[in-house]
């Protein structure tokens, strides 16, 4: 999480010395079409930074998990691997926490770490159901989602 804001946080610090940068080309050639395109971008990416700054994701998971452990009910785990040729090339690892209204929130993890991470939900979230399974997808859910996409093929035929 801290990793995808540091990089929201870059880009819009980019965006904003981008549309500066429009807003000096227009000023100086007189071509106030440019300067209004900066203005408007440089707004813009300042506001996107406010939010950015002002959202701390990390500390609120941190908050939910000391006090209220119970609005998770569900976690569980997904280990994505690439093959093309049948050569393994990278892993990814999916962290689904579902909380009691419902709502699904996903965390990209290293393989390892996702193991490790699992293990220590496991011991703070005493009272949600730990890993995969048909029938909990449609206890929280509602539906099954088939992750091989087996039966997605079929229903597009």
């Amino acid at each position: 999480m801290e990793r995808d804001r540091r990089q929201q946080q870059i880009a819009a610090v980019g965006v904003i010395l981008i549309a500066l940068f429009l807003v000096i080309v227009g000023v100086t050639s007189r071509y106030l079409g440019w300067a209004l395109l900066g203005g408007v971008m440089a707004t813009s990416a300042l506001w996107w930074l406010f939010k950015i700054l002002t959202e701390q994701p990390l500390a609120f998971w941190r908050r939910e998990f000391r006090e209220r452990p119970q609005s998770i009910v569900w976690v569980y785990g997904l280990v994505t691997e690439r093959m093309p040729f049948g050569f393994k090339t990278t892993a990814i690892g999916t962290l689904y926490l579902v909380d009691t209204d419902g709502d699904c929130h996903t965390f990209g993890l290293k393989p390892d770490d996702l193991k490790l991470v699992t293990k220590t939900l496991n011991r703070v979230l005493t009272e949600a159901e730990f890993g995969y399974t048909k029938e909990r997808e449609m206890k929280y859910r509602g539906e099954v989602t088939n992750f091989k996409g087996r039966d997605a093929f079929n229903q597009i035929k």
